[in-house]
């Protein structure tokens, strides 16, 4: 009995159909292989069926749980579909846009668990495929070509249709960038010590009642106020006053006292 039984097992297991486990698609230069894997030794027939954009190949005693679909970016084969035929077994359909032979293998030391369907592409279709290609490269450049043209073309219409814009020149007072107080400070009510910068030298001056020079500097030699304070506390006011050669310094002190008349405020 139990010997019955297991030929009875054996028997409806080599009469199942293999199952595809899973298909893969390799390219290469001048073929296109797919790859397809069996749960069962594959132990059934291939017939190949006709059509002019299309290679239909049937395999009996196999089957596929689901339809499998795959896009390719190959411009002789752009698509192959796998899924249940209406004549039991299985159905792969190679979409293609040029004549291909096929041919069906089985791998060395496999068992016949895998199966491979390959697609010989001939030179013709190579060559028509690169020349399809260079027919893109050129749409691509003559269209490059005319956007470019197109932008220089409208640049010149920019350049000469566009309003011409007047320049505003600003012409500043000469003594603007020459003169100007960096510090000063009130010693009482009528007069003030002030560090003016004029033609790039700063000096010490005492403003009000006596208009005195008390000394020059090199612009950059007081920097800060307290530096400022330091060089007030170093002056002798009598003695510069005592000493005062109004006429070496004429054309300064006739500045200040344009200066003062033109500024809002008073030194």
């Amino acid at each position: 009995m139990k010997r019955a039984v297991l030929i009875l097992v054996f028997t409806v297991l080599n009469l199942a159909a293999s199952t595809i486990l899973n298909l893969n698609v390799k390219e290469y230069k001048n073929r296109l292989d797919l790859i397809i894997n069996f749960d069962l030794p594959f132990e059934g027939k291939i017939e190949k069926g006709k059509d002019t954009d299309r290679i239909v190949i049937h395999l009996s005693d196999a089957e596929i749980l689901s339809p499998w679909q795959k896009k390719l970016d190959n411009p002789v084969v752009y698509q192959i579909d796998v899924l249940p035929s209406t004549n039991n077994g299985v159905d792969i359909v190679f979409y293609v846009t040029h004549p291909l032979k096929l041919s069906a293998y089985r791998p060395r030391n496999d068992g016949g668990y895998s199966l491979i369907l390959s697609l010989k592409i001939p030179p013709e279709a190579l060559e028509k495929r690169g020349i399809k290609w260079l027919d893109t490269l050129l749409w691509i450049v003559l269209i490059l070509a005319v956007l470019v043209g197109g932008l220089l073309l409208f640049k010149l219409w920019q350049k000469y249709t566009k309003p011409t814009k007047t320049k505003k020149i600003v012409v500043e007072h000469p003594q603007k960038n020459e003169f100007s107080i960096k510090f000063e400070k009130r010693l009482d009510g009528k007069n003030k010590i002030a560090l003016i910068s004029f033609k790039g030298i700063d000096y010490l001056v005492l403003t009000g009642a006596n208009n005195v020079l008390l000394g020059k500097y090199k612009e950059g030699e007081i920097l800060t106020q307290e530096d400022f304070e330091n060089v007030i506390q170093t002056q002798n006011f009598e003695e510069a006053i005592k000493e005062q050669t109004q006429q070496e310094e004429d054309e300064f002190f006739t500045t200040i006292e344009e200066y003062k008349r033109k500024a809002s405020g008073n030194l």
